[in-house]
């Protein structure tokens, strides 16, 4: 969701790298970002930490690293978006060529099999698109669909179905491949500006002390969120050995059910990382109908009962939990959360996803990649 217009969007892309070196005898190498190691005469990348000269103002040159204000992540933006570009072509490109050479198919420069071809996808059936549309509208409401009937949009549905199916099935392969080490995508990813956090207080699972900290933060009522749940549990069994996950509960409408649920995960916290991550599974379940009020019923009593009613189903102390959820401590978490990230250049709503203090703008798809390079 979008600080500004409450939507959830936040799947932009991010930074740049930069290339720029130093060396004595390099000459013309400068202006490419190559310099010579001393010891073994290989090319050494320091782009990343010197920066590529990018504009001139005045007699004064600005690089990719040190641009002023939000500038810096409106460059990178356009840089993750490149090499997103470049990773998703180089994925399906070397899938495609690794399923050919299994299937004995011939692979020229001038021809190379569709992935259609190489994979075996079966149709998307009348009952499973029925199925989707059913769960949308008890999940969504009537209006999601703008008030159209199954039979409206039952093409329009199996179509995207089909291209979700697709895109699940190349996720796995490229996964499987990658990790038989039969493909490498050798695109190197843009660098993010580092971002100040203070993570103290907030809830972690994981490995406490692992060298690689992936900081999420969501809303509970935002449907982005809720989506990115099951690709962030499927990392979390993946890589809870190897990685510290962090939780940050940030309420797009603080006055609104998103708030409340947000005071409720810092009481919940406060009764142990354990409660937490047992609540943090119940509110992302609250219905979206529940984000209105009844008619005649003081909203945030009305927002702080359905709350309630979430620590309930999560088992944890309720006479705790009740006092907190309207003290002045968990108010002040709101303020604390929002001062914290809105003050953060680049940060524009949920998710939003911090890797070793890095923001990284990327799907749910792209996070299990974009951690798996981190690890190598």
């Amino acid at each position: 969701m979008s600080l500004n217009d409450k939507k959830d969007s936040n799947w932009s892309t991010i930074k740049s790298v930069g290339f720029l070196f130093g060396g004595i005898v390099l000459g013309s190498l400068l202006t490419v970002g190559v310099v010579i190691s001393k010891n073994n005469k290989k090319a050494v990348d320091i782009s990343d930490a010197v920066g590529v000269p990018l504009l001139t103002v005045d007699g004064k040159t600005w690089t990719t690293t040190d641009l002023p204000g939000d500038s810096l992540m409106e460059y990178f933006d356009l840089e993750r978006n490149i090499y997103n570009a470049r990773q998703g072509i180089a994925s399906r490109i070397a899938v495609r060529l690794a399923l050919a050479k299994d299937a004995g198919m011939t692979i020229t420069n001038d021809k190379l099999p569709k992935i259609e071809d190489l994979l075996t996808i079966q149709p998307v059936s009348d009952i499973d698109t029925q199925n989707y549309y059913d769960q949308i509208i008890a999940k969504m409401g009537p209006g999601f669909f703008s008030g159209k009937s199954y039979e409206m949009i039952k093409s329009q549905l199996q179509q995207q179905l089909s291209q979700q199916k697709i895109g699940q099935i190349l996720e796995t392969k490229i996964k499987d491949l990658e990790d038989a080490g039969r493909i490498k995508v050798l695109v190197k990813p843009p660098v993010s500006p580092p971002v100040k956090l203070n993570l103290s207080g907030f809830p972690v699972r994981g490995n406490h002390n692992a060298s690689t900290t992936l900081v999420e933060v969501a809303d509970y009522m935002c449907a982005h969120c809720r989506e990115s749940e099951g690709a962030i549990e499927k990392i979390y069994k993946e890589y809870s050995n190897k990685v510290k996950f962090v939780h940050v509960a940030y309420p797009l409408a603080p006055l609104g059910l998103s708030g409340s649920l947000a005071r409720g995960a810092y009481c919940a916290t406060e009764q142990g990382d354990k409660e937490f991550w047992s609540y943090h599974k119940e509110a992302f379940s609250v219905p979206f109908s529940k984000m209105q009020p009844p008619s005649g019923v003081d909203a945030e009593k009305a927002f702080d009962n359905e709350t309630i009613e979430v620590a309930k189903l999560a088992k944890i102390n309720i006479e705790k939990f009740s006092a907190c959820l309207g003290s002045e401590n968990a108010r002040k978490y709101i303020e604390i959360v929002q001062k914290q990230f809105n003050e953060n250049v680049g940060f524009s709503g949920t998710p939003t996803f911090y890797l070793n203090g890095s923001m990284i703008q990327v799907s749910p798809q792209q996070l299990a990649s974009t951690l798996r390079v981190a690890l190598n």
